[in-house]
């Protein structure tokens, strides 16, 4: 048996691969999410200007700039699924979760989209009254 003194370099190998390819996901992805709020906030930060110059914005035009604004939530999805999923659940994780990281529901997040796009709409309705 030739191949059992190699199997925990190849464990340890393949852990530190799982490992690195992980955390570049996570790393990009904190780019990705840094640009969009970036993206918000110019976009909601061009919003504010204008409105408060008396500009008059068509209605399809500020939908359109609204949905560009929308909020992509991660981290308060992975919030709710950690409260949802109780305390016991969040302090026990498994191999499976480290190797692969965590699942959030993206539903969720959609719906809190929605809701929040509601509110602002109500709040410009109610600044152009």
């Amino acid at each position: 048996m030739a191949v059992l003194p190699y199997l925990p370099h190849l464990f340890y190998s393949t852990a530190l691969t799982s490992l690195a390819m992980h955390h570049l996901f996570q790393r990009k992805a904190f780019e990705a999410e840094r640009a969009h709020v970036a993206a918000q906030l110019s976009i909601l930060d061009d919003l504010r200007v204008r409105l408060g110059a008396g500009e008059r914005i068509p209605e399809r035009e500020f939908d359109r700039l609204c949905r560009l604004a929308q909020s992509h939530d991660v981290w308060r999805a992975r919030e709710a699924c950690a409260m949802g999923a109780g305390q016991d659940e969040e302090s026990e994780i498994g191999w499976k979760e480290v190797l692969f990281g965590k699942r959030f529901d993206s539903a969720k997040s959609d719906e809190w989209d929605k809701k929040d796009l509601e509110r602002v709409r109500k709040e410009v309705e109610e600044t152009n009254s």
